[in-house]
């Protein structure tokens, strides 16, 4: 039966041709029974019957002492084994000599196992009748690996060599009733059609077998890989996922119910929302959940100028604010509200003598955010609100606070202001919840109605999982804000030392003294900077082009353009931003990487040089 199966096809012309031997044994020549029997009744009881010891170890010494090389190594196929894969193919076929040994009825003498088996193989969760047939399917499996049974190259890219199932194949004609190929086969472009195959079988694995795709896109990511996009988006901590995990499984109660699992919940909610008040120095019932800063910034703005009509209609932004307070503002100008920009000097700080010329007893409310997104630079919050205040002093601040919590201090009182934005994923916490500070006193409308939570001013169940994950992050990230910032600034330096040795056309937009050692800004005039960073991304390096939430935007940086740049400069501009998870090590090697790939990219460029 085993024999047979070798004879014919790939297998048998790799015997003929001396690649490998294939041998198959009769167990039962080698017993001693005088009826011929291998097998005898369990001494356990109950049906069927168990292969006996003695002819199975006769067998296995008898074809051991023919074998040259090294010991056999030898499998028993047994519904109890290891599952069989093509990663233990791979591995068996490195071994000189391979022993497969066939179970049959109930299995064989536990003594059998102890004394010779090395490994316990299975080809799948059922039962067959004997182990032939996995042996065979095995056998074959291994035997394709070795040199010279197939082409060079053949099993490479196959299905299971790797996470991802084989991409498909196509043969001629080019067209089958009306089916065409894909038509990037006939490109001849060598590298598209590899991205190609990559792609469909990641889509064919994804379809087919998530299972798989889960595991292949977890080794992805787990491959060494230099982040430097953390202010676009932070890896969740560890730490932070624990106790998400631990709060989702164990305090599924609603918060508003009055019963054990939901006043546990809701003691839950209440000690979070008391940590990120401490965080800040305000009180919790000055702390609102959101569902990120975006929601809190839109909140902050119409939230106080629907509740307070009388307050004014002139509303002040920077030039450089984000887009979620930009376009909000633009949105509240549309329904006649008066929105004025208020310039920055050429390092992207707030210019102070325009901010009082444009203050009057009508302005409503002014939002600048602490740290600017694409450049670092940090705007005096305090001394814009103390400008604010003197001229009208009901005017109301908002601050966006999202790449300046956790990083800087961030107190209230010392920023002088009534609203305040934060995001849980800047800090290493989950993507989907943040606050709003709204002071004490503080009119504004709610941002939704139902239910009652948050006070009545953001109605809907909270996202408690999430909730206590931004609480996590928030201990972790300001219970190191000293340490943590001297690290940034460290990274922040040797990425500057780097590139701007290397690099000479290389300008630092981000002021070493007026910025976050968090986020550096650098441009390469001349180049594009998405192409920088695509290029770059070959190296696993990975960082932004634009503001933080905004990357996919073709639009030309309005930060940079406000700060007066030229547009060559800010074509080439790239965003570096740090976290306590990166190491000095990987910031040199991105570092060099960056300056790798843009000499290659000025190279490619007549008469530009690095």
């Amino acid at each position: 039966m085993v024999g047979a199966a070798f004879q014919e096809s790939i297998i048998a012309r790799a015997i003929s041709r001396g690649f490998l031997e294939i041998n198959c044994h009769q167990i039962r020549n080698y017993t001693t029974n005088k009826q011929g029997k291998v097998d005898d009744y369990p001494y356990s009881g109950g049906p069927g019957l168990v292969m006996a010891y003695q002819p199975i170890a006769d067998c296995i010494g008898a074809v051991s002492r023919t074998c040259t090389g090294e010991k056999p190594y030898i499998i028993y196929m047994s519904p109890q084994g290891n599952p069989f894969d093509q990663k233990m193919a791979k591995k068996l076929s490195e071994k000189e000599n391979l022993m497969i040994l066939c179970g049959h009825y109930e299995g064989i003498d536990e003594r059998v196992i102890e004394e010779f088996i090395d490994e316990e193989v299975s080809l799948g969760d059922f039962v067959l009748t004997g182990g032939e047939i996995p042996a065979m399917a095995v056998a074959d499996c291994v035997a394709r690996l070795l040199p010279g049974v197939l082409a060079e190259g053949s099993a490479e890219r196959e299905s299971h060599s790797g996470l991802l199932l084989e991409y498909p194949q196509y043969t001629r004609p080019a067209e089958i009733a009306g089916k065409k190929i894909p038509e990037i086969l006939l490109s001849g472009k060598h590298h598209e059609i590899e991205q190609w195959q990559i792609r469909t079988a990641e889509e064919r694995t994804m379809r087919k077998r998530p299972d798989l795709y889960e595991k292949y896109i977890e080794q992805k990511l787990q491959k060494e890989t230099f982040y430097f996009d953390n202010s676009a988006t932070t890896r969740q901590d560890d730490r932070v996922t624990a106790e998400m995990c631990a709060a989702a499984k164990l305090l599924y109660g609603n918060p508003s119910s009055l019963h054990h699992m939901g006043l546990e919940a809701e003691r839950k909610l209440n000690a979070a929302r008391r940590t990120l008040a401490e965080s800040i120095g305000a009180s919790e019932k000055e702390i609102y959940f959101t569902s990120c800063a975006t929601e809190s910034n839109n909140w902050a703005i119409r939230g106080y100028v629907k509740a307070n009509p009388r307050a004014g209609r002139r509303i002040l932004i920077s030039a450089v604010e984000h887009p979620s307070v930009s376009e909000t503002a633009a949105y509240l100008g549309k329904m006649g509200y008066e929105v004025c920009k208020i310039p920055v000097c050429s390092d992207g700080v707030l210019d102070l003598e325009a901010l009082a010329k444009l203050v009057t007893a009508e302005t409503a409310i002014v939002s600048v955010l602490h740290v600017n997104s694409e450049t670092g630079a940090i705007q005096p919050i305090s001394k814009i609100a103390s400008i604010v205040k003197s001229i009208n002093p009901n005017a109301v601040i908002h601050t966006d606070c999202v790449q300046s919590y956790g990083k800087l201090p961030v107190i209230v009182k010392q920023l002088g202001c009534d609203l305040l934005s934060v995001s849980a994923h800047k800090i290493h916490g989950p993507r989907g919840v943040g606050f709003l500070y709204i002071r004490s006193g503080i009119r504004m409308a709610p941002l939704l109605c139902g239910g009652g939570q948050e006070w009545g001013m953001r109605s809907g169940t909270e996202n408690l999982p999430g909730i206590v994950g931004l609480a996590r992050a928030a201990q972790l990230i300001c219970g190191s804000l000293k340490e943590n910032y001297e690290h940034a600034a460290q990274l922040n330096g040797i990425f500057r030392k780097i590139l701007q040795e290397e690099i000479r056309s290389c300008i630092v937009i981000s002021a070493e003294d007026r910025c976050s050692p968090y986020i550096l800004n650098v441009a390469f005039p001349g180049l594009r900077a998405e192409v920088i960073q695509h290029s770059v991304e070959t190296k696993g390096v990975y960082l932004s082009v634009g503001s933080a939430c905004s990357s996919h935007k073709k639009d030309r940086s309005q930060t940079l353009t406000a700060m007066g740049y030229d547009p060559r400069i800010i074509d080439g501009a790239i965003r570096i931003s740090f976290s306590y998870q990166n190491t000095e090590e990987q910031a040199g090697y991105a570092a060099k990487s960056i300056c790798a790939e843009v000499k290659k990219l000025y190279g490619r460029r007549k008469g530009n040089r690095a």
